[in-house]
């Protein structure tokens, strides 16, 4: 059948060709992907008027090819997604199984950084209030100061800082900061997750991820230190 094929396309000749577009003068606009491999034709100048058909030909294949960047570009953005909310759900399950706040603190600091693919990941509460044992301690008004009418920031193209990400901070360059509620009464926490990508928290895909983390840390630490929502 194939090679039956072949052989009506080699004895074809450009007036069939012609005779059957002719006959079916909406061929093209059924089989538009033809159009960003036609060569149109060259262009004409007769009485300074412009051969438009050309022009249009060329602007539907710009259309086209603009289409399947857009198309390559989004698929590529689900695919990172969905990469994240693969290492974020095996991090979940990590947080989920700490047999106790020090060894939760420890999946965080040590685990999350290579679950999650990032250089560093901290968690920090601010001092002069109920210490949280084993968080990083920061002044007051610290969370504040980062998060000021935000209970989180993404950015990308930074340059980590000490404050934030301690040795690790050179090595940073996008970062994602969450605000946690831990409990009434206790201070102002917050965790930083830091990049070394400068453009990975730079689309904001992350965002939902983030605050389910930031969520997630602060119900098993009210589980283990027994406080109240």
């Amino acid at each position: 059948m194939r090679e039956t094929a072949k052989a009506n396309i080699q004895t074809l000749m450009p007036g069939d060709v012609r005779d059957y577009l002719h006959a079916h003068p909406d061929f093209l606009a059924t089989n538009s992907d033809l159009l960003s491999v036609l060569t149109p034709p060259r262009q004409r100048l007769d009485d300074d008027v412009r051969d438009f058909q050309r022009f249009m030909l060329a602007h539907l294949q710009t259309g086209i090819s603009k289409l399947k960047d857009e198309r390559d570009h989004s698929l590529q953005l689900l695919q990172e997604h969905m990469h994240r909310q693969g290492r974020l759900n095996v991090a979940t399950l990590s947080l989920l199984e700490s047999p106790s706040f020090k060894s939760m603190l420890k999946v965080i600091e040590d685990d999350f950084p290579l679950l999650l693919d990032h250089e560093a990941v901290e968690m920090m509460a601010e001092e002069g209030g109920e210490p949280l044992p084993g968080v990083v301690p920061v002044p007051e008004g610290f969370v504040h100061e980062w998060l000021p009418d935000r209970d989180i920031i993404l950015e990308g193209d930074v340059y980590g800082v000490p404050e934030l990400f301690g040795v690790k901070a050179r090595r940073i360059r996008s970062q994602a900061l969450v605000r946690l509620t831990i409990s009434i009464g206790m201070p102002p926490a917050m965790m930083a997750f830091g990049h070394h990508d400068p453009n990975y928290y730079g689309t904001g895909l992350a965002t939902e991820q983030i605050l389910h983390m930031a969520a997630l840390v602060e119900l098993c630490t009210r589980k283990w230190l027994d406080l109240p929502a």
